[in-house]
């Protein structure tokens, strides 16, 4: 469970700070969240703040349990470090067995040998399978998605997604994504972001017409991440 004492946060964002959450209270339950709004871009601050990736300007968030990292994120999977370091890093920061995490995570990447090369070398599809393969080797009780799911017909996705599904019974998932056919299929209410607060609403197909999910402006263009590329480039579909 997350939850959203009092919070108040004014971020950064598109040259000036602006209000995003004013005296916000939420409990945030087990269950299938679509995270919804009209402001597609206020998403990944939205994010940053359930995941406790930074500090808000007022009042706090606690989590019952390990809520993920804003997995499918550009720009997560970058630098001079190795796949190998960063499944070192992950396993030690989670108290988890490093050479299970290598197994299970070489065992669905298209190219394991890879993993010992450094990241900023990776082709787009190798990061990106990379980053949803780590993101199952911890136990997490919250699963904070941030993008499209991989869909691409390929090997890498069907394993993905049977494990990730097997991940998911008992345990909460939010989405943030521009695939309405995803949040459809594995929403089950609106996580809904209007008039600087977040409210839960049972009836995802009305909040899914109310705000019909599309691409931010990040999301439409190169990125923030230097890549060259978005996500949507990779052959996973994302």
């Amino acid at each position: 469970m997350i939850h959203l004492n009092s919070v108040t946060d004014k971020p950064y964002a598109f040259g000036s700070r602006q209000p995003l959450l004013v005296d916000a209270d939420l409990d945030i339950g087990v269950g299938r969240y679509a995270l919804l709004s009209h402001s597609p871009e206020r998403h990944r601050q939205l994010v940053d703040v359930l995941c406790g990736l930074r500090p808000t300007s007022q009042g706090f968030v606690t989590h019952d349990g390990n809520v993920s990292w804003a997995i499918g994120r550009q720009g997560f999977i970058r630098g001079k470090a190795s796949g190998l370091s960063m499944i070192a890093f992950v396993s030690e920061m989670y108290e988890i067995d490093a050479n299970a995490t290598y197994e299970l995570v070489a065992d669905l990447v298209s190219d394991p040998e890879g993993l010992a090369k450094p990241m900023e070398h990776w082709p787009l599809y190798a990061r990106q399978e990379f980053s949803f393969a780590l993101a199952l080797a911890p136990a997490f009780d919250v699963y904070v998605i941030e993008g499209a799911i991989p869909f691409e017909p390929c090997r890498f996705t069907r394993l993905w997604l049977a494990l990730f599904e097997e991940r998911l019974i008992g345990r909460t998932l939010i989405l943030s994504s521009y695939r309405q056919n995803q949040m459809a299929d594995y929403c089950l209410k609106g996580l809904i972001y209007e008039r600087h607060a977040l409210r839960i609403d049972d009836d995802l197909d009305q909040c899914l017409s109310r705000f019909p999910p599309r691409r931010s402006r990040s999301e439409s263009g190169t990125g923030d991440d230097g890549l060259g590329g978005g996500f949507d480039e990779g052959q996973l579909g994302l």
